[in-house]
């Protein structure tokens, strides 16, 4: 479980997090120690009361002819709550595309992220950067130290 304590067990591939801490132990140990796992970096969001989840975002996103390819990122704004911002990429998006696109998201989710069109290429490079084998479709840049 995450709460568990004892032998640090991270797993890379469910996206666990946990912060690092360089400074020495009251012990002596110099070496690198980790803290707790403070949760998964695919988890919820809450985003203006509304819990959700990473998958219920990309499912309105695969719908939209127009997009071609997104990434989605969550932050901490000033006074600490969650926010989002999709980065999309689209191939000759009408005119009010990305008013039509949060109201889409309001009547599924009922709230509507940022939404910031650029092209495709761009989002392709962000998406699949250097040592990447497969797409990043969601970056966590939250302030994890909130949960200490």
């Amino acid at each position: 479980t995450l709460g568990v304590e004892g032998m640090p067990l991270i797993r890379f591939k469910t996206g666990d997090i946990c912060k690092a801490h360089y400074e020495p132990c009251s012990c002596g140990r110099n070496t690198l120690r980790i803290s707790p796992i403070l949760g998964r970096k695919q988890h919820m969001i809450k985003f203006k009361g509304t819990s959700l989840y990473p998958p219920a975002l990309y499912d309105i996103l695969n719908t939209v002819p127009y997009i071609r390819n997104y990434i989605v990122e969550v932050y901490t704004n000033d006074i600490g709550t969650d926010e989002i911002v999709i980065h999309i990429g689209a191939i000759d998006p009408p005119e009010n595309f990305d008013k039509e696109l949060k109201d889409h998201f309001r009547a599924k989710l009922r709230v509507a992220p940022n939404i910031v069109v650029e092209s495709p290429e761009a989002i392709n490079k962000r998406q699949f950067p250097e040592m990447s084998r497969k797409p990043i479709t969601f970056i966590d840049k939250r302030k994890w130290e909130r949960f200490f």
